[in-house]
């Protein structure tokens, strides 16, 4: 009875063996064709697939307007998959399920732009722009509505400008922190968010301090209420063109997805 056992779980580590080195081969086979240039994939390509090329390729110069040359380059980018879905016995028509003509088609629709691909960076800019546009236009209405705003409590310009980009910026790394991309990222322990916050907030009142210091004040002026105003409209301009420059998707109060 043990040897019988000891025979079927012999068959059974065999099986699996033998699938995990079709697995590598398999890959292997893959990255090699991946590295393979396009001249080399075209020649490997079977008749059916070579005509389904042929017919992608003129159909992208007349839906497309383009070159032959610009053609064959577009179609350059698909042989590499076109090649192994071959080898699986998958003709293109098959792979891709649709004609020459519909994927000349879908290859030619601009893509649509998802929050996944705009890099942090923009996220953070426009945040920031957001931030500052808010806090020093914030700062303008109380200052038009309070007598002798240079004597009171205002912030000064820098010192408004430094605290609302900071903030942006925060917040915004805030939302890649809670709501992390495509699994690229995983969510942080609460203990590390917590401390990360409590940081970012002793960083802006050391920022506050030093920047209230009198001898500062040539640079850090307070403005009066409309100076401030036109600085903060000015600012969110900026930011809108911004947003349309690099087609930004969602804010940093209403993060859109950035999962793939």
């Amino acid at each position: 009875m043990a040897e019988k056992n000891n025979e079927e779980q012999s068959k059974i580590d065999n099986s699996k063996q033998e699938k995990l080195k079709e697995k590598v081969a398999s890959q292997n086979m893959e990255d090699e064709v991946k590295q393979t240039e396009p001249a080399q994939l075209r020649e490997q390509l079977s008749n059916k697939n070579s005509d389904y090329v042929y017919r992608l390729q003129k159909e992208l110069e007349a839906q497309g307007s383009m070159s032959e040359e610009d053609a064959v380059k577009h179609v350059d980018g698909l042989l590499s998959d076109l090649v192994i879905a071959q080898r699986h016995g998958q003709p293109a028509s098959t792979f891709y399920g649709m004609s020459p003509k519909l994927k000349a088609a879908d290859m030619l629709k601009p893509k649509v732009k998802t929050a996944a691909d705009i890099p942090f960076w923009q996220y953070a800019t426009d945040s920031a722009l957001l931030y500052v546009a808010l806090f020093v236009g914030l700062f303008g209405v109380i200052a038009l509505f309070t007598p002798n705003s240079k004597n009171n409590s205002q912030m000064g310009i820098l010192t408004l400008v430094i605290v609302g980009a900071g903030m942006g910026i925060f917040m915004t790394k805030y939302n890649d922190w809670v709501l992390p991309a495509g699994g690229k990222n995983k969510k942080i322990p609460w203990s590390k968010l917590i401390l990360g916050m409590c940081a970012i907030v002793l960083i802006l009142i050391v920022l506050i301090f030093l920047l209230s210091i009198p001898a500062l004040h040539a640079i850090n002026p307070v403005l009066p209420g409309f100076a401030d105003i036109i600085i903060a409209a000015v600012t969110y301009g900026a930011r809108w063109l911004f947003r349309r420059h690099y087609q930004i998707i969602g804010s940093v109060f209403n993060p859109a997805s950035r999962n793939k």
